[in-house]
């Protein structure tokens, strides 16, 4: 053999993964090792404890491939990273399985509502965003609220290679709720994927030790998903399958889901997606993983499932001086990106926080830091247009196309003053016609739907809130919100105009974060 040949595209269906190869005679022996995804590395094949596979090389339309079965018992090969190897000689090429055939439960397409707007709705206050016409909405599910280490109360099973994990069904009831009522009035409903220690039940201490990442540090507010052992690999592929199967039934039991977004903010990983000290390349390597995993997960039961990375609006900078902590979310998106091709391509899209430049003031207008350029240090409503510059590059494109975008979490600030609501009703205006002449951002969900008294003292909502943060009235961006897509959207915009040429008083305060 004069090179090692080449894994072109691994392909899963119902029952076979074929493997796609170049430079291989038919009739040729080949042996097809299994590793633990987090457990290999190039040139090692580990994990499953199993002998290799060995099977001929055969050839289907002219291209030499090589099939096996997609399940080992009851152990689905979907997850697998995969080596080849030809007497003893390890095969180049993809890991992991790039191509899916005819594999989803669900098919059916991805709404095209007409409309960017969205917001972050608060439970229990579905109607109003209805009345307000949302087609967008973004829920948080923590995997630690509806994982239980067995049958007890009122609880729901899955069973993944084998093994049965339990779930929170009066929780779940609960949240079902929130999900049915949106999507059944048309709205695109994405799931953000959290890993919070707090969870709404007493402590379960053994899923604590499976769920939390080994290295989490209490400082961070969420955990980075724990993918470091098989454990831990299974209990997020049954947390992501479960949710992924209840919420793309077409009967809409239980309600829909559309999108998946993996982690919050996990540029800035020490606070919202914590696994200790850890250099940017380990922890994309992870959250890699976590990522390809949820793809998979999620396309087994609808195959326009969207997986979203979620970052902020630091995208050269840091939030935190230490390296080890938080990381620049340009850097981020371009190790994803990497780690993908190398292991095997698959079709993530992004989900962007362009908050403005400092959380508490919404004139994003005077933003210093934002600038004309891809290599700005943030990248706020002022530069959006880099973000979609970013990811129009051909490096970055999927099939030939820009991947998704999406706005999954941004607002503004107002400070309990006439002139500050008014500031934060214009911002939303100006912003909104910015992202809607953006034909690549596919939504604008803004957070939040009420002022929240425990967000670091910002008010972000669109409704104020009394002293139990339950909503009174709402402020003068409720109008504009409700009508910036209408037949009244250019007379609203146009009322903001005169902002452009206005600027809050700072302060002298050191930014928010």
């Amino acid at each position: 053999m004069k090179e090692p040949s080449l894994v072109q595209a691994i392909e899963a269906t119902k029952d076979h993964v074929y493997f796609h190869l170049s430079g291989l005679e038919p009739g040729i022996k080949v042996h097809v090792h299994e590793s633990l995804p987090f457990a290999a590395e190039e040139g090692t094949p580990s994990g499953y404890g199993a002998n290799p596979v060995e099977e001929l090389v055969q050839t289907r339309s002219g291209n030499p491939i090589v099939m096996m079965n997609r399940f080992d018992g009851n152990r689905d090969r979907l997850y697998s990273r995969f080596y080849l190897a030809v007497d003893g000689t390890l095969l180049k090429g993809v890991r992991y399985v790039t191509r899916l055939t005819d594999l989803a439960l669900h098919h059916f397409e991805y709404p095209k509502p007409g409309t960017i707007k969205g917001l972050q709705v608060r439970e229990n206050f579905v109607e109003d965003a209805v009345k307000l016409g949302v087609k967008h909405a973004c829920i948080n599910l923590n995997q630690g609220d509806i994982m239980i280490p067995g049958p007890e109360g009122n609880y729901s099973t899955w069973e993944l290679d084998g093994k049965t994990y339990y779930f929170d069904e009066d929780y779940l009831q609960r949240f079902d709720k929130t999900i049915k009522n949106l999507s059944d009035n048309d709205i695109i409903v994405s799931l953000i994927l959290l890993n919070s220690p707090n969870w709404r039940r007493p402590m379960h201490e053994e899923m604590r030790s499976i769920l939390l990442h080994p290295n989490y540090d209490e400082e961070g507010f969420i955990s980075a998903f724990n993918l470091t052992n098989d454990q831990g690999l299974q209990h997020f592929k049954a947390f992501v399958e479960f949710a992924a199967h209840r919420y793309s039934d077409p009967e809409q039991k239980h309600g829909r889901v559309y999108g998946y977004i993996v982690g919050n903010e996990i540029d800035s990983q020490w606070v919202w997606g914590n696994a200790g000290e850890m250099p940017i390349e380990q922890y994309l390597k992870e959250y890699h993983l976590a990522m390809r995993m949820t793809f998979y997960a999620t396309r087994k039961f609808y195959g326009h499932a969207r997986v979203y990375i979620s970052l902020t609006h630091l995208w050269t900078i840091s939030h935190l001086d230490n390296p080890l902590r938080t990381y620049p979310a340009r850097r981020c998106l371009e190790l994803l990106n990497a780690y993908a091709k190398q292991e095997g391509n698959f079709n993530w899209s992004l989900a962007f926080h362009p908050y403005p430049e400092d959380l508490r003031y919404p004139d994003f207008w005077n933003d210093e830091s934002a600038t004309d350029s891809i290599d700005s240090p943030r990248i706020t409503f002022k530069n959006i247009e880099q973000i979609v510059h970013f990811m129009k590059q051909e490096a970055l494109l999927f099939d030939g196309r820009c991947r998704h975008i999406i706005l999954s979490e941004q607002g503004f600030n107002s400070h309990h003053t006439d002139e500050s609501e008014a500031f934060q009703a214009a911002a939303y205006a100006l912003a909104y016609r910015k992202i809607a002449a953006c034909p690549e951002i596919e939504a604008f969900v803004l957070h939040a739907h009420i002022d929240n008294l425990q967000e670091f003292g910002l008010n972000l909502g669109i409704w104020r809130v009394d002293d139990n943060n339950d909503p009174t009235t709402p402020k003068p961006i409720y109008e504009v919100f409700q009508k910036i897509d209408g037949p009244e959207g250019d007379a609203v915009y146009e009322a903001a105009l005169p902002f452009l040429t206005k600027k809050m008083d700072r302060g002298g305060e050191k930014k928010l974060f």
